[in-house]
């Protein structure tokens, strides 16, 4: 397996912020030869990494759209998550339905439940991943006037491929261990599922927000800590897949302690995380998309609008363009930033 020594990222990161030091910094970005290769030259993990690729124009800079940018209907997504979340679970439990309980295939064992469903969410990003592609090319990005989407800079593909390989099988295994998972029992709406289980999941998702606000503005402030985050924003426009880009420690705070955390405070069963971990990285994906639109949450939205806390992916766009100096510190909701005064102005989308 070929990726970064502790050394190779070290010089890149310096790298990336002598570049961003020039006073030309927010016109360039890192190397990215990789995405001029034909496909069939590019490496495995340069392969994989081409899932992550939206249309050309986006990479491109535009002319400047004079109209503010659209409301995107939420309800579109509810109804797209409604028939993309619930397959694995459906399969699940017409397997249990289908094969006899005499059968010694009957229940699936936790280490066959994880290959499953880690496959099923694997097929979840993609067609995330895919979906933001399509509504980046429709609407346009924020700020593509100035500066288009970056790419992955060749030096982080296979970072990139890694990230999203560890993310994947840390939040399937963990979805099954914090939640219990019982391999004698499906999934079954108002059992393993709470008929509120919409409530539940926004609840966790706001404890999640709040954990991860505290450690996203720790490490912003703290210079020392400011170098385990500093690989995730080599990137100024990133696009849906490179929300997963990180370093070994910040991996391991993201994708254990901060959902840990969360699940101490909002428990969750362990079909409940899988819809759970299907939206957080839904809205991780769009946050990092940079879509052109009025584009809020999916659950929390209406709670959270009449408070001015509803969140936006301009939000997490405006984060990455302020790089170091921070501000939009949340990822699923403005509650904390707004208590805390972290938040900032939205330049495009605002609403009269």
């Amino acid at each position: 397996m070929t990726t970064l020594t502790k050394t190779e990222t070290a010089e890149f990161l310096s790298e990336i912020e002598a570049i961003y030091e020039q006073p030309l910094a927010y016109k360039l970005r890192a190397s990215s030869k990789w995405v001029s290769k034909p496909f069939e030259e590019r490496s495995f993990f340069e392969k994989i990494a081409s899932l992550e690729l939206a249309n050309k124009r986006n990479y491109e800079v535009q002319p400047k759209n004079p109209k503010p940018p659209p409301i995107h209907n939420i309800w579109i997504e509810r109804f797209w998550l409604c028939y993309t979340i619930p397959p694995a679970l459906i399969i699940q439990r017409l397997w249990y339905y289908l094969v006899p309980e005499t059968s010694y295939f009957h229940v699936w064992h936790p280490l066959f439940a994880f290959l499953f469903y880690y496959i099923a969410f694997f097929l979840f990003i993609t067609q995330v991943a895919k979906r933001s592609q399509y509504y980046m090319n429709y609407y346009g990005t924020f700020d593509e006037e100035n500066r288009p989407r970056d790419y992955v800079p060749d030096k982080l593909v296979t970072r990139l491929v890694m990230s999203v390989n560890i993310y994947m099988m840390a939040r399937t295994a963990g979805g099954l261990i914090l939640g219990g998972y019982d391999r004698n029992t499906p999934p079954s709406l108002g059992h393993t599922i709470s008929w509120f289980f919409v409530v539940k999941v926004g609840l966790w998702l706001i404890a999640l927000d709040f954990f991860f606000y505290c450690y996203h503005r720790i490490v912003h402030i703290v210079p020392f800590l400011w170098r385990i985050h500093s690989l995730h924003h080599c990137t100024k426009h990133p696009t849906a897949l490179q929300s997963i880009l990180a370093g070994d420690i910040q991996e391991l705070i993201e994708i254990f302690l901060v959902p840990f955390a969360a699940s101490m405070i909002m428990p969750l069963t362990a079909h409940e995380f899988w819809i759970a971990q299907c939206v957080l990285i839904y809205m991780e994906a769009g946050g990092h998309s940079g879509i052109r639109a009025y584009w809020p949450h999916v659950i929390l939205y209406e709670v959270l609008k009449p408070f001015g806390m509803e969140i936006c992916i301009e939000d997490h766009d405006l984060h990455h363009r302020y790089g170091k100096s921070g501000m939009n510190y949340g990822k699923q909701t403005r509650i904390f930033d707004r208590i805390f005064g972290t938040h900032c102005d939205r330049v495009e989308c605002v609403q009269k």
